[in-house]
């Protein structure tokens, strides 16, 4: 009597019409005996696995349903602190790129500099909150692995960051999101402030240094004025000019104080026009200075905020880490594979041991 797999092969033999154009021959094709043997393998290899399983079902329900009473009791919060995301979605503003880096870049630099790290660590005490020993001799290189592995800075697509910290209190997580923005401003203000301070400083000792320069001339053209009786060179001289030959043209009275004042323009008349120049000319760069050094003082001293929320903290009423029943579904599945591969390595060894039994005898 031939076997299940020969027999069926023998059955299987057989041609299938189609048809394709009408008018056109018939198309006949045949279905290959190897594709035909290596289906019917798979089919009762299959039908084999299946009767494995249910020949060692007790076993396997047993092993599967202990393995996922056991990866409940272990995922909760007796074994695994249950761990909470708060998380925040900021945009830049009235950030200042250094050099080529873009705003966000820029950004996301601040968020990770030591600064902002080291006070989060001291404002929620994050060793005692950690369990971390203070007097351990690594206490701050677990505390800062630690500090790493809760938070995620980066960038999106859109050039925006998202911050997310995970904790075992959610409202302690929400207000590190917050406490880590007002830090973010703090820093950002007091680095721009720097900068502005050090404009204000520039800017200021040129306003002053032009206010020397401009009472120096004002006391020279003083001390002409007073002396010389210099007033307006070239409407002084315009006129002494007229009245000068005047005088001479009539009987010549009063020509004395008339040469004097002629000798005057003559002698100090140029350098009267050089200071009145100067002083025009320093007193319009004194306006500039007064208008630079007025928008450096207000640069060095506004209160700006450099982050827009797109999306704001809030406590989470929903733990993000352990996902329970993810534990289950891949323990149990990892446990039913296992047990199987067992249980087939066994079912191989007895069929050795009742081929060589067989043999033997």
């Amino acid at each position: 009597m031939k076997s299940d797999p020969e027999e069926a092969r023998s059955q299987l033999k057989y041609i299938k019409w189609n048809a394709f154009i009408p008018g056109r021959v018939l198309h006949q094709s045949i279905i290959c005996p190897k594709e035909i043997e290596f289906d019917m393998e798979n089919i009762f290899s299959n039908i084999k696995l299946l009767k494995l399983i249910t020949k060692w079902r007790v076993h396997l329900i047993i092993l599967v349903a202990l393995a996922i009473a056991l990866s409940i009791l272990f995922s909760s919060p007796w074994f695994i602190k249950p761990m909470y995301k708060s998380s925040a979605v900021l945009y830049p503003s009235n950030l200042i790129p250094y050099s080529s880096e873009t705003p966000t870049e820029l950004m996301l630099q601040l968020f990770r500099s030591d600064d902002i790290q080291d006070s989060l660590i001291e404002k929620f005490d994050l060793a005692s909150h950690y369990d971390i020993d203070k007097n351990d001799k690594y206490c701050h290189t677990r505390l800062i692995r630690e500090f790493e592995s809760n938070i995620d800075i980066r960038k999106t697509e859109y050039e925006s960051v998202v911050i997310e910290i995970l904790d075992s209190d959610p409202k302690i997580a929400c207000n590190m999101v917050k406490e880590m923005v007002k830090l973010f401003n703090k820093k950002a203000r007091s680095l721009q402030r720097e900068k502005s301070k050090e404009v204000l400083k520039i800017a200021t000792d040129q306003l002053n240094n032009k206010l020397v320069q401009i009472d120096t001339l004002q006391k020279k053209l003083n001390e002409i004025w007073v002396n010389y009786g210099i007033l307006d060179s070239k409407v002084q001289t315009k006129e002494l000019t007229k009245q000068y030959y005047k005088l001479f043209s009539n009987t010549g009275k009063n020509a004395n104080s008339a040469n004097n004042a002629m000798e005057n323009l003559k002698t100090k008349g140029g350098d009267f026009i050089l200071l009145n120049d100067m002083f025009d000319a320093a007193t319009s760069a004194y306006a500039k200075l007064k208008e630079e050094y007025e928008n450096a003082l207000r640069d060095a001293t506004k209160e700006l905020t450099y982050t827009n929320y797109i999306s704001s903290p809030v406590p989470s009423d929903k733990k993000t880490y352990p996902i329970r029943w993810l534990i289950v579904v891949v323990t149990g599945l990892a446990t039913f594979t296992l047990a199987l591969l067992i249980i087939i390595l066994i079912e191989n060894f007895r069929k050795k041991e009742k081929v060589s039994n067989t043999t033997s005898a």
